[in-house]
């Protein structure tokens, strides 16, 4: 008889104690002694439980301690054991880091003891929380029990950190070479995650917290791990072009490459939120009673053994997606006592995350990104309430996280209310979608100058998804203009400190 499955389990952010779990191992263990339950070896004892509130510790310490547990564990169980490691927030890009330090960068990956990845509402491409700082966040004790957060962990968790944006970027170029799943020991990495908000956990000072396509810390577009790469490259001047045609030049950007993920197993758990135990994803699993929608799926992901379960599971996850995000699921109404009900539409949500580099490497800050449509590349033809929240990362200014209301911009069917009602009409599709770069400097010796992706040309919705992060790289030519370094034959002293710029060199 083969050995049951060893299940770890890996916290979140800021955690100081083993009950954040709740009853959710309980519950695993005693679905999985029932008719056709997976064989499951739940060691409560070994909750994983690490340090994140010391402004010294880093996500990749963490890892780094984590893979020291984890093979004080395999030592202790015995034998060639492999484990399922279910995470919860943080935990998730915990253990992708140690997946990818430990087995994928040495090529290791055969000999990696991790089976099944199944991460609860994972920060994989961060959290828009994390931008407000250790002191904001200490705050919301709802959360974060109150404990100081740590802050390097929490620059990771910003959107567009470079240490996120190396990993992600990592997962969408590299990983689908690897082919996890139909790998001799293959290894399946699901996502699971909510969208809906506990308005009982509600911080009124602070809107991400409430926000739409979220579940109030983390958006299912930066949980999930279905994403797409792109970058753009200005072409070259010539030497001896005139600024003019120069900028005529650089202006329409190229589209150099775009590349999609491996498919990923991602689902939206209906009516979870982060946190808590009333909407909690992992909280509000309860030992006994109907079967929580989170042990449900969980299930569902440990029994998959192979590549065809997994392909067969992505899809029916697909669907059910799909299925939740009608427009006839989409409104919630809150019933508040005395003022009138409060409604939310709850439209899939998309990011993109542009990171602006220049053909050495260097990245460029002081440059401003504008989504344009229609024909004339606009960005006054953008339709109504299409971009929900803008966001520069603090320690690198020119990495710029958009998170854009997909509804808004691909169109949307109408949605229909209480009695016949209709809360919102059909949203109509501009069409034609764009995007300018502007450089705020634009007469300096070394600049860069304006470029463009064409609506007519090249659409941005081509490489947006609903519910999924889009990573694009605008690589920009830096320009060297003649003055920069001239000789003369002039022996007597002159300043050359206001001596005109010339064309590109």
């Amino acid at each position: 008889m083969a050995n049951p499955l060893l299940v770890v389990f890996v916290h979140g952010w800021s955690v100081t104690s083993t009950d954040t779990y709740g009853e959710l191992p309980a519950r695993l263990k005693r679905e999985a002694g029932k008719e056709g339950g997976p064989p499951l070896d739940v060691r409560n004892i070994y909750l994983g439980q690490y340090v994140s509130f010391r402004d010294e510790v880093r996500l990749e310490d963490i890892s780094r301690g984590f893979d020291a547990a984890v093979t004080d564990l395999l030592a202790d169980v015995g034998g060639s054991r492999r484990f399922v490691c279910i995470t919860h927030s943080t935990g998730g890009p915990v253990v992708r880091d140690w997946l990818d330090r430990f087995f994928v960068k040495p090529g290791k990956l055969d000999g990696c003891p991790l089976s099944h990845l199944i991460m609860l509402a994972p920060a994989n491409f961060g959290s828009a929380l994390a931008q407000l700082g250790k002191s904001r966040l200490a705050r919301l004790a709802n959360w974060f029990d109150g404990v100081e957060p740590g802050q390097r962990v929490l620059d990771w968790l910003e959107h567009g950190s470079p240490e996120s944006v190396d990993l992600n970027s990592r997962w969408i170029t590299e990983y689908a070479a690897l082919k996890l799943t139909a790998a001799a020991n293959p290894l399946f990495l699901f996502v699971l995650t909510g969208d809906r908000i506990d308005r009982k956990l509600y911080d009124h000072l602070n809107s991400y917290t409430g926000e739409l396509g979220s579940d109030g810390v983390v958006r299912a577009a930066s949980a999930n791990l279905n994403a797409t790469y792109v970058r753009l490259e200005q072409p070259q001047p010539d030497r001896g072009d005139t600024l003019p045609r120069a900028k005529a030049k650089l202006r329409n950007l190229e589209v150099a490459a775009v590349q999609r993920s491996p498919r990923t197993a991602f689902k939206i758990v209906p009516g979870a939120s982060h946190s808590g135990d009333r909407m909690g994803i992992m909280r509000s699993v309860t030992e006994t009673g109907d079967l929580h929608p989170t042990a449900a799926a969980i299930l569902r992901c440990l029994q998959v053994s192979d590549n065809a379960g997994y392909t067969s599971l992505c899809t029916a996850f697909d669907s059910e997606n799909n299925a939740h995000q009608a427009p006839a699921n989409r409104l919630e109404i809150e019933h508040v006592p005395v003022i009138p009900d409060r409604q939310y539409i709850h439209d899939p949500h998309s990011m993109l995350i542009f990171r602006l580099l220049d053909d050495h490497g260097a990245h460029v800050q002081e440059v401003d990104i504008l989504l344009t449509a229609g024909p004339n590349n606009s960005p006054n033809e953008l339709p109504e309430d299409f971009l929900a929240d803008r966001q520069a990362n603090h320690r690198d200014a020119g990495t710029l996280t958009f998170f854009l209301n997909f509804a808004a911009l691909a169109g949307s069917p109408a949605i229909p209310g209480p009695a016949d009602s209709i809360v919102r009409p059909e949203l109509i599709a501009r069409g034609n979608y764009g995007m300018t770069m502007r450089p705020r400097a634009t007469d300096g010796v070394v600049l860069y100058l304006e470029g463009a992706i064409s609506a007519v040309t090249h659409d941005i919705l081509d490489y947006v998804e609903p519910n999924q992060t889009t990573l694009v790289d605008i690589v920009l030519t830096r320009v060297v203009r003649s003055g920069v370094f001239t000789f003369t034959r002039q022996l007597a002293p002159r300043s050359f400190k206001n001596d005109a710029f010339g064309n590109p060199i």
